[in-house]
């Protein structure tokens, strides 16, 4: 009886081959559905997280910014225009068709309009009701010693 040594791959690399290229198939699949792979978003949360709590670690350390200018001053500053506030409001511009609100002039678009910003103090907890409608009625007496009644059935 002669035995033949068989040639080829074994099991384990045949598995490993296909499962990557089952993996690239699902890559594939993924990025012509949604047009982007889901780790580039990962990748870039990842950086996003990185830089601030890098930036938060050098502020806590003490430890100068070596990318921030010395003067204190962002480069072209002087240039930027002044932050909005709620006096100054803001410019709304019809460009193409399209209402659009800026803090910087509409160049002498003769749709522009200054609008006035209103401080609210955006959702709030419903005040409490009056003292008056507080006071217990023959309902809510009945209901409660209805409660009281099970609960010492209950407890026997």
């Amino acid at each position: 009886m002669n035995l033949h040594k068989q040639r080829g791959m074994s099991l384990v690399a045949v598995s490993v081959l296909f499962m990557i290229l089952g993996l690239v198939a699902m890559g594939f699949l993924y990025t012509i559905r949604y047009g982007h792979l889901p780790m580039q978003e990962v990748w870039a949360r990842w950086g996003k997280s990185a830089n601030v709590i890098g930036k938060e670690l050098k502020n806590a350390s003490g430890i100068p910014d070596s990318s921030a200018p010395a003067t204190g001053s962002a480069p072209g500053a002087e240039n930027m225009p002044a932050p909005v506030t709620v006096e100054s409001g803001v410019k709304r511009c019809v460009i193409n068709g399209k209402t659009v609100y800026s803090d910087t002039d509409c160049h002498n678009n003769a749709t522009a309009t200054t609008l006035k910003l209103q401080d609210t103090q955006g959702f709030q907890k419903p005040k409490p009701a009056a003292d008056a409608a507080s006071a217990s009625s023959p309902e809510q007496d009945a209901r409660i010693k209805m409660i009281e009644k099970a609960i010492e059935k209950a407890s026997k």
